[in-house]
Formats: C-alpha cells, sequence, structure tokens
C-alpha cells in the first residue's frame, strides 16, 4: 500500500537544542511532544560548522550554504548611511524558500533571522521585528510597516504579545521562587518575560501561517531556548536554578502545538545546528520517513538541498546533498529556479532627515573597526575546517585595524594549524600587549618553540596560556601538551574542561588520547564510548577507538570502528593507520 502523499512541509529551527540535551531529555520524558515526533518519525545527530549560533548558522541551514559563501555574518549590515539590522540585503544565497516560491510552492517563513523586510518577498514571510516590542505597553507598539504582508497585518497585530502581558503566573513554572527575587537587583525575570513574549508571539504568527496563511512550506525560528540558555546556563543555583528546566518544556509545548496545527500530513522538521561545542539534531517524521528510526549524522548543508528535493528540485551547485531517509526521491529532479538576492537599498535623505528632526538617533556609523570585526568573526568560523583562507581572512581584518585581538588570534591559530613557526614570533609578541587576558599570544610562543623541537622552552608558555579559562583555549593548550609529549598535563585541562561542560564530546576524545599515550586503555575506552554517545557522528571518535581497539589485539573491532571513521568521511589514510595502531605515529 502506498504512502500517503505529502500535503505540507513545516521546519521548526530551534535554536539553544544540541544533541546530547535533547537526547537526554527525551530519554528522561522531559519533551513528550519531541520524544512523539521522534516515535513516528526519525531522529540524528546533525553537525554544522562553527559558528553553530547566530544568524550566520541559520542562514546555512537556509541557503546550504558556509558562512563565507553566504556572508551573512552579524546581526547589523553596513549601508550607505551607517550600520541596520541585517536584511536579506546581505545574504549572497537566497533561502530555499525563494527556490520554492519561484517554482509555484507557497512558502511563509516567521521571524527567521536577517530576513527583512517581510513585506518584500513573495510570499507570507513574517519577519523578526514582529516580536519585538517598542512600546510601553500594548497600546502604544506599533506594528513595524513593512515586517508582514499587507494582507496579514490585522491579524497579526492582535496576535502579539507585549513582555507586560507576561504574568507571574506565566513565569512561576519556570521560577518557582520568583517572589524571592528582589527586581532592584536582578534583572533576570525582565529578561525572562521579554523571551517569553517574543516566544508567544513568533508562535502566534506561526500559527496563524498554518492555519490561515495558505502556504505549502512553513518555516519558523523560534530563538526562546537559546535566549534562556545564554542567560541563564552558568547562572548557578537560586532562584533561577530550575528556568533551564522550564524553558525546554515550554518549547516542547510549543513544537507539539506547530505540529499538531500542520496535520499528520505534513513533514515536520525540527532542526538545530547545535550550541558551542555539541552538534545539532534533526527530528523528523511525516510520509516517507520510517517511523522510529536513526537517521544518519547529517549536515546542516544537507537540509536545503532535502527540503528542495520533497518538492522535486535541485541545486546542483549545493555542496549539500538530499537525505534519503527523509523519502525524498534522488533522480528525476527539476532544476531550481535562479534567485537573485535583493540589492541594499539607498537611503532615502528626505526620510533619514524627517527621523533626525523628529529626535531619532542616526544609523551607527561603519566604522574601521566594524569590518574588521566582521571579517575577523568569518575567520575565525572557518580556522578548524580551512586554517589558510583564515589567515588571510584575518589579515584583510587587520588591513582596517592593524592590532584587532580576534584577528590576530586566529591569524595566530591557523598558522599553529599549519605548522607554520616563521609568522609566529611577531604575532605572539603583539598579542601578548594587545591581548594580555587571552592565552593567543602565549600558546603562539609555546608552537613556535614546539616546532624548533624545544619541547622544555614550550612548557613555560603553555602554564601562561592556561591562565584562559576559556574551554576553547583549555582545549587547544591541553592539545599542544600531547604533541610536547606530556599527555599527563593534557589529562589535567581536559578534565577541567569537562567539569565546566560534562557534555563536550572534544574535551573527552583528547581525555580519551590522553589516557592512550599513557597507555591506560581502559580509562581510553571508557572516555570514547561516553563521548560516542555524545556525538556519534564525529569521525575522529570512531578513528580513537579503532586506534585502542588495535592498541589491546581486537583486530576484528579496530577494522569495524575505522569502516565507521571512513562513513563518516575520515580518510582512507587515517582509518588504515588507526586499524593498524599507526594513528599519530
Amino acid at each position: 500500500m502506498a504512502a500517503e502523499p505529502m500535503t505540507r512541509l513545516l521546519l521548526i529551527a530551534a535554536a539553544g537544542v544540541d544533541w546530547p540535551s535533547l537526547t537526554g531529555r527525551i530519554r528522561a520524558g522531559h519533551a513528550p511532544a519531541m520524544a512523539a515526533l521522534a516515535a513516528r518519525g526519525a531522529v540524528g545527530l546533525l553537525r554544522s560548522s562553527p559558528p553553530r549560533q547566530g544568524p550566520a548558522a541559520w542562514a546555512t541551514v537556509a541557503t546550504g550554504r558556509l558562512p563565507e559563501a553566504h556572508r551573512v555574518l552579524r546581526p547589523e549590515e553596513p549601508w550607505a548611511a551607517g550600520l541596520r539590522p541585517l536584511s536579506l540585503a546581505s545574504w549572497r544565497y537566497p533561502p530555499v524558500w525563494a527556490a520554492l516560491q519561484a517554482a509555484g510552492t507557497a512558502t511563509a517563513s516567521v521571524a527567521w533571522p536577517g530576513v527583512r523586510p517581510g513585506a518584500a518577498l513573495a510570499g507570507l514571510h513574517i519577519d523578526e521585528d514582529i516580536a519585538n516590542a517598542t512600546g510601553a505597553d500594548r497600546s502604544s507598539w506599533a506594528l513595524p510597516l513593512h515586517c508582514a504582508p499587507p494582507r496579514a497585518r490585522d491579524a497579526l497585530r492582535e496576535r502579539r504579545v507585549h513582555p507586560r502581558d507576561i504574568t507571574a503566573a506565566m513565569l512561576a513554572p519556570l521560577v518557582p521562587d520568583l517572589a524571592q527575587i528582589d527586581q532592584g537587583r536582578d534583572t533576570g525575570l525582565p529578561r525572562l518575560a521579554a523571551a517569553m513574549a517574543r516566544a508567544a508571539t513568533v508562535q502566534a504568527a506561526a500559527a496563524w501561517a498554518l492555519e490561515d496563511g495558505g502556504a505549502e512550506a512553513v518555516f519558523v525560528h523560534h530563538a526562546w531556548l537559546g535566549e534562556v540558555r545564554d542567560a541563564f546556563d552558568l547562572a548557578g543555583r537560586g532562584p533561577f536554578d530550575r528556568v533551564i528546566d522550564g524553558a525546554w518544556r515550554f518549547l516542547d509545548a510549543l513544537v507539539g502545538r506547530l505540529c499538531d496545527l500542520a496535520g499528520p500530513q505534513a513533514q515536520v522538521l525540527l532542526v538545530s545546528p547545535g550550541r558551542r561545542s555539541n552538534p545539532g539534531a534533526l527530528l523528523a517524521a511525516g510520509p516517507g520517513i520510517a517511523p522510529g528510526s536513526r537517521l544518519p549524522p547529517t549536515d546542516a548543508l544537507d537540509i536545503a538541498p532535502s527540503i528542495l528535493a520533497a518538492f522535486g528540485l535541485l541545486d546542483p551547485a549545493a555542496p549539500g546533498r538530499a537525505i534519503a531517509a527523509l523519502g525524498n526521491p534522488l533522480e528525476g529532479l527539476s532544476p531550481a529556479p535562479a534567485v537573485e538576492s535583493p540589492s541594499l537599498t539607498p537611503p532615502d535623505p528626505a526620510l533619514l532627515q524627517a527621523a533626525l528632526a523628529a529626535g531619532y538617533a542616526p544609523p551607527a556609523p561603519v566604522h574601521e573597526s566594524w569590518r574588521a570585526e566582521a571579517l575577523a568573526e568569518l575567520a575565525a568560523a572557518v580556522v578548524e575546517r580551512d586554517p589558510r583562507t583564515a589567515c588571510g581572512l584575518a589579515a584583510q581584518a587587520l588591513l582596517h585595524q592593524p592590532e584587532h585581538p580576534l584577528a590576530l588570534g586566529v591569524k595566530a591559530m591557523g598558522h599553529v594549524a599549519l605548522e607554520e613557526a616563521e609568522p609566529l614570533a611577531d604575532l605572539a609578541e603583539t598579542l601578548m600587549r594587545v591581548a594580555p587576558d587571552r592565552g593567543w599570544g602565549a600558546l603562539a610562543h609555546a608552537v613556535r618553540h614546539l616546532l624548533a623541537d624545544l619541547p622544555d622552552a614550550a612548557s613555560p608558555w603553555l602554564r601562561r596560556a592556561e591562565l584562559d579559562r576559556r574551554p576553547e583555549m583549555l582545549l587547544r593548550v591541553a592539545t599542544i601538551w600531547i604533541a610536547a609529549g606530556r599527555p599527563g598535563e593534557a589529562e589535567r585541562l581536559f578534565k577541567a574542561v569537562l567539569k565546566a561542560t560534562p557534555e563536550d564530546a572534544g574535551a573527552l576524545i583528547g581525555l580519551a588520547v590522553a589516557a592512550a599515550a599513557r597507555r591506560d586503555f581502559i580509562r581510553a575506552e571508557a572516555a570514547l564510548r561516553e563521548a560516542l554517545r555524545l556525538d556519534p557522528g564525529r569521525p575522529s571518535v570512531h578513528l580513537q577507538l579503532a586506534q585502542v581497539y588495535a592498541a589491546t589485539g581486537r583486530r576484528e573491532e579496530a577494522r569495524l570502528a575505522a569502516e565507521a571513521a571512513k562513513a563518516l568521511g575520515a580518510q582512507d589514510s587515517l582509518a588504515a593507520a588507526a586499524r593498524e595502531g599507526r594513528l599519530g605515529a
């Protein structure tokens, strides 16, 4: 019997969701709607290149391109009159729904980062400005002029939620002890109320789009959980110690309601590119998706091609691939229509003058420091996968601001990855002067000495770099300790990272490498199995397991682990070396 055809596609982009947290809450029964979605469909890990948060990450999901290609980087964009909020004019590739709309599929999007003005796009598109309250209360909150098409404005105006509409009873499930909070000293409750009001407004707009908008493909971005985790992840004990749990429950309820509105024959995708160092997640249900199945580890670049394939379209230039397990056809697809990205509109001098006369502040100027920061952030996003390109981008940033700390730091890390000693001396000295609280300069000095085969001279610099207690710096320093032949020092730092972030798979892999270097294969295997639970799609976990198996005489297990690493993209030479116990030799 043939499967029922798909009647609608709903994609829910959920900021703040990562694979370890999501799977843990589903197992514990704390996310019933998401668990139900996984039970009637499939769940899988979603790999995403940095950054995993912010507009760049969501533009990667929407376009199927990496940040260096789509160039959606920061919350603001340069404009002839100064800086303005990010708009579609910055996108070098249009989002996937533009191609669907051009091909005749009615589309809608709600609150997607950087998609403004919504009214300028074909289809039903409601930009994130609808949820940003600008008045003291509902009566003084004007609906932004072009945030939605004219046909939607009246309905949406009445559905918005102002922070003042959020009551203590609404916040109590997240903060049971809210009566103990002195709001004269602690701004946590107002921040939480503002985030909840934005989430409720986005949900109301998405519900209207699903019920009355007439769209066949609907894309909703919920920033709620990401905002709450950013604000309260490190809050510790006290009245806010249960707020993250409550935020997950609230998101789960939002997801469940949208799934109900989409209907049983809709294909529903819940997507998140991850958080910090943790990978993201993909939940999918609908026609053609096997209930209760596990998706293979997938890349964020694969989401846009999969959506196009669901509607019979193909973008042959996209680097990602359609996911067959989502029931997508992989052959017989038609080329997706080409869609041009909007250009930057020039400022209206009369409008700007009127705004200034009315007392509004002028747009912030585009300083050289802003351009340097934008290029440095792009270099930081690229450095893990392409250190050579990152060095070039950092060099461009330094032309705008010669002593920009992030650009100098990324350039140093790029040369470290490339094992290029010559530029490190000058970079290290400059970083020690302009960023004394960061570990970049000391780490660059240490690597310079290691490349000169002077490990004893490197050790004091590594200890100095450790004073920068940021987890990403400690992971770098620990890796260099291993290269210096000091696995015990590395193990100490990996444990420090895990104490602060227990679900950091990278730290667990490092801990395993350090243990294996000391021939403690029992501890190494235990750490790798925990890393495998948290991040089963990371090839390096399987490579290290193959290395451990080979070192302990388990040849067949070593072969299987090496094959698993290859299936996830590891190079044949690395897989062969791991299978034979020669990895890193």
